[in-house]
């Protein structure tokens, strides 16, 4: 064991480096060499060296291959007489076993040849029968190709009779289709010329509507503007006549005024003139006469009173009535 790994520390420190893989590998191989038990052959050298690389995968194989050569050189070398004694041994070994592997092979032979003989007759009794039922089954064959020809046949025929109805349909559907999108292009149009017709109609309806709406408008204005100068005609009317009203209102106010002032003056006048002829037909002396006090001068006669009261309230009056008359004229315009 030792021979062998001082060849192996020798090959792998050649180069003055080692490489983990090697490090690993000799630390495995040498694992291998110590649990190994006996002598040491180069088989058992082989068989150590293949497991030693299993373990270590890594390892190239260029230098596993040099490793082994060098292991193996230095074990033949040192181990040459008992190589050549083995070899020699192993030499008178291999030429019993040849000579028994040769009666065996002999023997094999023989019995290779009676069954070959027997698997030739067993093939020919087959064959035979294989033939037979070759011819058979080419018989079944051709009858089934013939049936399945004729059902084959009778498929295409089938087939392109359902195809010609398919077609048949297809062209049939397409024309339908066609007619059917023709039909509904023509109602698209009608129905869109329908539309285009009513949309026309409304417009002008609109317009027309618009128009008399317009018409209308136009008369209710004129009718409004021929009311309302109807109305202020008619106010103006009215103010004027109810002007005229209240002047001949006043007029007569007036002229009331002056006959109950000419008839109260012409009843003082009456009544001075009666005093008058009164006290002069009185026979009384001076001093009695003067007893009589006269009436003051600023006093006005009852009668004269109230006439100018009267003729007062009505003038009121007639103010009051022009200034309401006017006031709704006024109104009335507005």
């Amino acid at each position: 064991m030792t021979e062998i790994l001082t060849a192996l520390q020798d090959f792998m420190t050649q180069d003055g480096s080692i490489s983990n893989e090697q490090r690993e590998f000799y630390k495995i191989f040498s694992q291998h060499l110590r649990e190994h038990e006996g002598e040491f052959t180069v088989e058992d050298i082989e068989r150590l060296l293949m497991a030693g690389k299993k373990d270590v995968p890594d390892l190239l194989d260029e230098e596993f291959f040099k490793m082994g050569e060098a292991i193996l050189n230095r074990y033949r070398n040192k181990n040459e007489d008992a190589i050549n004694e083995r070899i020699r041994a192993l030499a008178a070994e291999e030429a019993r076993k040849r000579a028994i592997a040769e009666q065996e092979r002999l023997k094999r032979e023989e019995e290779e040849r009676l069954a070959e003989e027997a698997r030739l007759a067993e093939e020919a009794r087959l064959a035979e029968e294989a033939r037979l039922e070759e011819e058979a089954r080419l018989a079944e064959e051709a009858r089934l190709a013939e049936e399945a020809r004729l059902a084959e046949e009778a498929r295409l025929a089938e087939e392109a009779r359902l195809a010609e109805e398919a077609r048949l349909a297809e062209e049939a559907r397409l024309a339908e289709e066609a007619r059917l999108a023709e039909e509904a292009r023509l109602a698209e149009e009608a129905r869109l010329a329908e539309e285009a017709r009513l949309a026309e109609e409304a417009r002008l309806a609109e317009e027309a509507r618009l128009a008399e709406e317009a018409r209308l408008a136009e008369e209710a204005r004129l009718a409004e503007e021929a009311r309302l100068a109807e109305e202020a005609r008619l106010a103006e009317e009215a103010r004027l006549a109810e002007e005229a009203r209240l002047a001949e209102e006043a007029r007569l106010a007036e002229e009331a005024r002056l006959a109950e002032e000419a008839r109260i003056q012409a009843e003082l006048e009456a009544s001075e003139s009666a005093k008058q002829a009164y006290w002069e037909g009185q026979d009384l002396p001076d001093d009695e006469a003067k007893i009589v006090p006269d009436l003051p001068a600023e006093a006005a006669p009852i009668s004269e009173t109230d006439g100018s009261g009267k003729g007062r309230m009505k003038l009121l009056i007639l103010g009051i009535t022009v200034v309401a008359a006017v006031a709704g004229a006024a109104a009335f315009l507005l």
